[in-house]
Parts: structure tokens; C-alpha cells; sequence
């Protein structure tokens, strides 16, 4: 439908001819028709011969067992009237198996070879046959005392086959003709309609008549993004300067555009400065720990995965969080964790791994107001703390949704899992039970790691999958023996290769490190 012809123009409501309409209807059409119906069509007909193949061999190895059944039923019903020469016993046995839907013969030798009764056609070349003999055997007797040899036909099943591939072509013709009918309707009403009125109003322009093209509500499709550019292009069209005035107005906005973006960036590069700075310093751990070493890497410039140590008199504190979102917002959920740890581990003086977990999701829970149900926003954290106890030689653990990987006193790692639910949402309201302190007797040179999900939600590999802590744990497995400086490169690198050319999915913090089992002194390696 065409709209707002200005005086001297013609009037709205404009119905032309339209000649070219049928061959482009019938072009589109036949275009999508030869691209979309081959794939179609022939997953359809190769999905129903694979189907008519898998039954039809499954059916032959049912008919093949069913054949040697009947054959060893038959011998072992018969072995003893054939060893006694009793053919009035074996012989209507025998024929019996004629009553068999797929039956062509069956022949009975003794134990030299010789036939003693052949019924049926057993002699029969046909490839379509499923033969098969067994052994009359007579407990009394050192050798078996003849043979039978069963022969059964397998047309019955041909034919089956047969049947599915024909429904199968009988399919993709139904198919054919539903596929062709849609298709013509689909075009014809979202294509050919569409741009026939966009052709008459095209030609309407030529003239210098600048007529526009109503578009239907709603649509979003290329076809109503052409439209809507067209009626852009004829009021451009309409007056010179205002075209001159779009142009400039667009290069103006790019500049404005440019601009904010740099300081868009250079805030976010501050923001990252400020996020960084709020790290701790892993040495302030050395007096009880070995060696230690952090990777953190954010999906974006800031993101949502923090970590904290902490050294106070003969307690250390180790932690990693993984906050909701990433970026900006995430960045933003790191600031209310590390204010609540500071009350945690500063005010309170909080020492449980558990206990630290329950504080936690109270104050962030109270921080974000998402005590009650009527919270807007469902935002929280994923937390791991190692509280290690040097004096008592002894590693307390305690996770929420995060779990602890370390080496044992033999070398293998090992994985203990945190609770499973989150701290901080609204919509989860763990109990305080739900955190258990899980005490690890620590022997020297035992190496413990930290890591958020985005460490071990790696994806890459062939085939492609998810890195998943086993691998995780068999990277890091892979490391032992060198510094954990060089362990978090190696892990580092690793995960990179193991990517590829797969984008970084998540933020990515992980902490390294081994203790002094020691009472006092450095640790003896």
C-alpha cells in the first residue's frame, strides 16, 4: 500500500501493473525451492532407507537366531529316535518344520554324511536364504550321531524392506508437494507482495513523484529494513539540503561517538587500575606459606572473580569468588564482596571457612537489599576459602559452589566439593548447615588450588567440550614439581591451547599454593 503523495502527485491507494511481479514470485520461489527441498528431501529419504536397513538387519539377525534355535530344538528332540533308527518318531519332527512361514527345506544325515531324509528344497541357491545345521548328539554316543541342516528363507523380510523404502519415497513426494505449496504462500506474502508495492513505488520516484511505502506493523525481516531505508532515501532524495544536513549531522555523531568511546575506555582502564589495586599482595602469606601465586584474568576489562588473602598471627586466609555477571556489573558485585570480607575477617575475626561462607551471604544478601521477596534484583556469589592453621598443621575448607583441588601426601590430586548452593540470592536461602568445615591433615610439600568456574568452563578440544575440573585437575597434576609462578603460566598456556580459536567464555581466577607443614622454620624440600 502506498502513502503521503504530496499535491500534484497521485493519489494514495496507487495500484500499477505489475508485469515483472510473476517472475519474481516465480525466481525466489524456485531459488529457495532447488537450495532448501535437496537438503530436505534428502535427509528424509536417507533417514527412512537407514531406518528400512537397521530393521531390515535387525530383523535377519532375529530370523538367523530364530533358524538355529528351531535347528538345535529339532536336533536334540530327534538325536535319540535317530540313533535308534526309529523313523516313525523323527520323520514327523522333522516335517513339522515345514509349518514355519519362512521354511524351504530341511535334510537330516547321519554320521557319515549320508542323507536319511530330505524334506523341502534345501538344495536351493538363492542368495536370500539363512542356512544352518546342528549336531545329533546322544549322551551315549562318543561322536555325534548325525547332522540337520535347516534352510529358511529370507524373502519375507526383502519384501518389508522393500515396503519402508517405498513409504520412504511416498514421503519425500508428499513432501514435494506440501514443501512447493508453503513455499509459493510464504513467498508470495512475505516477498512478492512487498516488493511489488516497493517496485511501484520505485518507479514512482523515477518521475520525481516521491512516494514512500507503508510497511506492515511489526515487521523485521530484510524486506521491511529495505522499506523502511527506501522511505529514508526518498526524503532524503526530497530536498538536497536536508541530505547535505544528514551527512553532516552523521559525521558529527561518528566524532561524538568516537569520543565517547575513548572515554569509555579510559574509564574502564581506570576502573581496572582501582580493581587491581584492590588485590592483596600474595606475600604478605609467606611467613606461613612455601610458595603461592594467583592468575586472574577478566573476560572483559573488569569482571566479577576476586580474590583475598589474609595473614593474621598463626591463621592464613585464602579465598576466591566468582560474582554475578561480568564486566562493569561484575566488577561493581566485586566491591560489595570485598567490603563485606573486610567485616568478616576484620571486625569479626571470623576463622571458620563455614562461618566466613554464612557471614557473607547475610551481609551481601543485606547489601543488596534482597532480604525480602519483594527485591528487585537475584545477584550473588560462588566462594572458596582455605583457612590454614599452621601451629595444627591442618587446612579447613569450605566452599559455596566452588570446590578445593590439592595434591596428597602421595602425589595424587584430589577434589573436595563446596555446598552446592550460592550465597547472596534472593531466590536461594541456604542454611546456615548447609556449610561444613572440612578438615585436611597437611603433610610437606602438598599443593592446594583455588579456581573459579570460568577456569575449568574452558571450551575447545576435539571434539569440542567443556575442560571440566578432571582435565583441570590433570593439568594441574602436570605441573608438580615446578614454582606455582610457573605452574599458573603453565595453566595458563595450557588453557589457551586448549581453547584454540574459541573465545574466552568466562572471568578466570585461580589461586596456588603450598603450605609450611613445618612447626617452625622454613620447609625442607
Amino acid at each position: 500500500m502506498l502513502a503521503r503523495t504530496p499535491p500534484g502527485g497521485r493519489a494514495p491507494g496507487l495500484a500499477i501493473a505489475d508485469p515483472a511481479a510473476a517472475p519474481v514470485q516465480a525466481g525466489l520461489a524456485r531459488r529457495l525451492f532447488l537450495r532448501v527441498f535437496p537438503v530436505v528431501a534428502g535427509v528424509v529419504l536417507v533417514t527412512q532407507l537407514t531406518v528400512a536397513w537397521v530393521s531390515y538387519s535387525d530383523q535377519l539377525r532375529a530370523q538367523s537366531e530364530r533358524a538355529r534355535l528351531l535347528a538345535q530344538l529339532t536336533a536334540s528332540a530327534v538325536a535319540r529316535p535317530v540313533w535308534n533308527l526309529d523313523d516313525s518318531v523323527y520323520r514327523p519332527q522333522i516335517e513339522s518344520l515345514a509349518l514355519d512361514s519362512a521354511f524351504l527345506g530341511v535334510r537330516l544325515l547321519d554320521d557319515m554324511g549320508k542323507p536319511m531324509l530330505v524334506h523341502g528344497q534345501p538344495d536351493q541357491s538363492d542368495a536370500g536364504v539363512i542356512r544352518v545345521s546342528a549336531e545329533l548328539r546322544v549322551d551315549s554316543a562318543p561322536r555325534p550321531v548325525g547332522r540337520l541342516e535347516l534352510v529358511l528363507s529370507t524373502a519375507q523380510l526383502r519384501d518389508s524392506a522393500i515396503r519402508q523404502v517405498a513409504i520412504a519415497v511416498a514421503a519425500v513426494l508428499v513432501l514435494v508437494l506440501v514443501f512447493t505449496v508453503t513455499l509459493q504462500a510464504a513467498v508470495r506474502r512475505r516477498a512478492v507482495l512487498p516488493l511489488r508495492r516497493l517496485l511501484a513505488a520505485m518507479r514512482e520516484v523515477e518521475h520525481k513523484r516521491w512516494t514512500t511505502v507503508e510497511t506492515e506493523a511489526g515487521a523485521g525481516d530484510e524486506i521491511g529494513a529495505v522499506s523502511t531505508a527506501f522511505n529514508r532515501m526518498v526524503e532524503g532524495l526530497r530536498s538536497g539540503d536536508e541530505a547535505k544536513q544528514l551527512l553532516t549531522e552523521l559525521e558529527a555523531a561518528h566524532q561524538r561517538l568516537g569520543a565517547a568511546n575513548r572515554l569509555v575506555l579510559e574509564s574502564i582502564n581506570y576502573a581496572r587500575r582501582i580493581q587491581a589495586s584492590m588485590l592483596p599482595d600474595e606475600r604478605v602469606l609467606l611467613p606461613a606459606i612455601a610458595d603461592v601465586a594467583t592468575l586472574w584474568q577478566p573476560l572483559h576489562t573488569v569482571g566479577g572473580d576476586y580474590f583475598w588473602v589474609d595473614q593474621s598471627g598463626g591463621r592464613s586466609v585464602l579465598l576466591v569468588v566468582d560474582c554475578t555477571g561480568h564486566g562493569v556489573p561484575g566488577a561493581f558485585m566485586t566491591l560489595v564482596v570485598a567490603a563485606a570480607l573486610d567485616r568478616a575477617l576484620g571486625e569479626r575475626g571470623l576463622d571458620s571457612p563455614a562461618a566466613i561462607l554464612v557471614a557473607l551471604d547475610a551481609m551481601v544478601r543485606s547489601r543488596l537489599r534482597q532480604n525480602g521477596r519483594g527485591a528487585s534484583s537475584d545477584d550473588g556469589l560462588d566462594c572458596a576459602i582455605c583457612v590454614w592453621d599452621r601451629p595444627r598443621r591442618r587446612m579447613l575448607f569450605a566452599g559455596a559452589g566452588l570446590p578445593l583441588l590439592h595434591t596428597d601426601a602421595a602425589g595424587a590430586m584430589q577434589l573436595v566439593k563446596g555446598g552446592r548452593h550460592g550465597l547472596g540470592y534472593r531466590s536461594v536461602m541456604p542454611e546456615p548447615s548447609s556449610f561444613v568445615d572440612v578438615e585436611i591433615a597437611v603433610a610437606p610439600g602438598m599443593a592446594f588450588y583455588l579456581c573459579t568456574d570460568g577456569v575449568s568452563d574452558q571450551m575447545g578440544g576435539s571434539p569440542r567440550r567443556l575442560l571440566g575440573r578432571k582435565r583441570l585437575a590433570g593439568l594441574l597434576q602436570a605441573g608438580q614439581g615446578l614454582s606455582m609462578t610457573a605452574q599458573m603460566d603453565r595453566l595458563e598456556q595450557a588453557l589457551a591451547g586448549y581453547r584454540g580459536p574459541e573465545p574466552l567464555r568466562d572471568d578466570m581466577t585461580a589461586i596456588g599454593f603450598i603450605p609450611l607443614a613445618t612447626p617452625n622454620g622454613p620447609e625442607n624440600s
